[in-house]
């Protein structure tokens, strides 16, 4: 079975108005746009049943990031395997980005910012919580060694976060 990366009927949604608020993926900086293609290059690597590093060109060794390559690979095998919803990765050639690529790229934010807490929600919410504290490992690796590399992902402010009230914690007397 081949891909057909010709037509993405995501595109076609975007003119028809019903792509919702998804970002063209060419209006984003080139690192979320490089961690973008790299999780849709693994996911049709995948789907061809290819090596990663066939599908995605040897992209990685030749931008020495041979180590994030097999990070980004434990962290998507460990989705591919234990997720808990389906989770929307496009196609190589769409040019909207999704909302869980946009989660993606919030997680690699969070880790490379050194954001445990945002990193280990972003997770969640793809993944039940063992698999998430595995996972969390491989996407802090795959995140910091972007970064040295100077691919550094811009903050993404999460939808829930804007709306959201600050947490209070419940205080309780204690005499």
């Amino acid at each position: 079975m081949a891909a057909n990366d010709n037509a993405c009927p995501h595109d076609l949604d975007a003119a028809t108005g019903d792509g919702g608020a998804e970002r063209a993926l060419d209006s984003m900086p080139f690192a979320a746009q490089f961690a973008i293609w790299a999780a849709r290059a693994w996911v049709t690597a995948l789907k061809l049943d290819q090596s990663f590093a066939t599908v995605s060109g040897d992209t990685f060794r030749r931008f020495e990031l041979s180590a994030a390559e097999n990070a980004l690979d434990e962290l998507f095998t460990l989705v591919a395997t234990s997720a808990a919803r389906q989770i929307d990765i496009r196609c190589m050639k769409c040019r909207l980005v999704s909302a869980d690529e946009t989660l993606f790229q919030e997680a690699v934010a969070a880790a490379q910012a050194d954001n445990a807490f945002g990193a280990y929600t972003a997770l969640r919410q793809w993944l039940p919580p063992a698999a998430a504290r595995i996972g969390f490992r491989a996407l802090y690796r795959f995140a910091h060694l972007l970064g040295e590399k100077q691919l550094r992902m811009p903050a993404v402010a999460a939808a829930h976060e804007a709306t959201a009230a600050p947490y209070q914690m419940p205080s309780v007397a204690l005499h």
